[in-house]
């Protein structure tokens, strides 16, 4: 039996079901992580774990190495105001964190420290190389920490 095709319905449905300022957050971030880091053979997408915001960047076309897996972490920090070296942003939160900024939000009411601990939210997860062979890394987005997990 053929499915009904009633477009206005699905539509009606979606239209009707309120969107949460984290739904506009994570697409916002999605949006900003392309346009940031993204093209040239660089993939981006974002991605939810209860309260963490995960970064992920691949590079199937990259060198499957851990120089080159580091070197996608360290891009996504720079695009967002971060020195990958010491881990730290240069003004006191990324430019990640202010995509959690909204009006009607008083965010010192909500955290005293809210651009800082917006920053503690972020994840990056970075894939270089594709295959059998393709090396992964990850680390939080304010730190100089990364690590390379075993598959």
């Amino acid at each position: 039996m053929a499915a009904r095709a009633d477009g206005a319905a699905i539509a009606n449905k979606l239209k009707g079901t309120p969107a949460t300022l984290w739904d506009l957050t994570l697409v916002r971030v999605e949006a900003a992580l392309a346009s940031w880091v993204g093209g040239k053979g660089v993939s981006t997408f974002v991605g939810s774990d209860a309260d963490k915001i995960i970064l992920y960047v691949y590079e199937e076309g990259g060198k499957a190495t851990k120089a080159e897996c580091k070197a996608l972490i360290d891009r996504v920090k720079k695009a967002g105001g971060i020195d990958p070296k010491t881990g730290y942003p240069d003004n006191p939160a990324s430019d990640y964190a202010a995509l959690l900024n909204y009006a009607q939000i008083d965010q010192f009411s909500v955290d005293e420290s809210y651009a800082e601990t917006a920053d503690s939210m972020f994840e990056v997860d970075a894939v270089a190389g594709g295959g059998e062979n393709a090396v992964n890394c990850k680390g939080p987005l304010v730190s100089a920490e990364v690590t390379y997990p075993t598959p």
